[in-house]
């Protein structure tokens, strides 16, 4: 090593990790982090034998599938299709294409190849909207989610 060039690390700004990377024993180099700096607020606490706050979890609400099957001309094999494949909320299924619909019926197979899709969207966005009257109101002019 005679030169200053064949210390630099491949990737600029990682010396050390390249000198730990070119090392066979990187376990050797690893004391080296004791000697970091730590923040004035975690050395206070640690002089002071207090332990450091931690933060309380985050409930997160858990949202429940939606039932698919309330669609006109989704039944329980067709929703579960659809959830396999991601669609398993009104509002996923309001923003889904006709043609990726119709491309999940097509790979499930040829028992699927009566349901007609165009119309899911347009039920399913009325339901993820809240739109409990019109999603009626447009179920009423279906048959088999197919229009009448």
């Amino acid at each position: 090593m005679d030169t200053k060039e064949e210390l630099m690390p491949t990737q600029a700004g990682q010396p050390m990790l390249a000198l730990m990377g070119a090392s066979v024993q990187w376990w050797l180099w690893m004391p080296w982090a004791a000697w970091l700096p730590t923040s004035a607020a975690a050395r206070e606490a640690a002089d002071a034998g207090a332990q450091v706050p931690v933060a309380a979890p985050v409930e997160l609400p858990v949202r429940r599938r939606d039932d698919l099957t309330r669609l006109e001309g989704i039944g329980p094999r067709i929703a579960g299709l659809l959830t396999e494949a991601g669609f398993d909320h009104f509002a996923a299924l309001a923003a889904a294409p006709v043609d990726r619909l119709e491309a999940i019926l097509a790979a499930a197979g040829s028992r699927f190849r009566l349901a007609q899709p165009a119309t899911w969207p347009q039920q399913a966005a009325l339901l993820a909207a809240g739109d409990e009257a019109g999603f009626a109101a447009l179920v009423a002019e279906l048959k088999g989610g197919v229009r009448r």
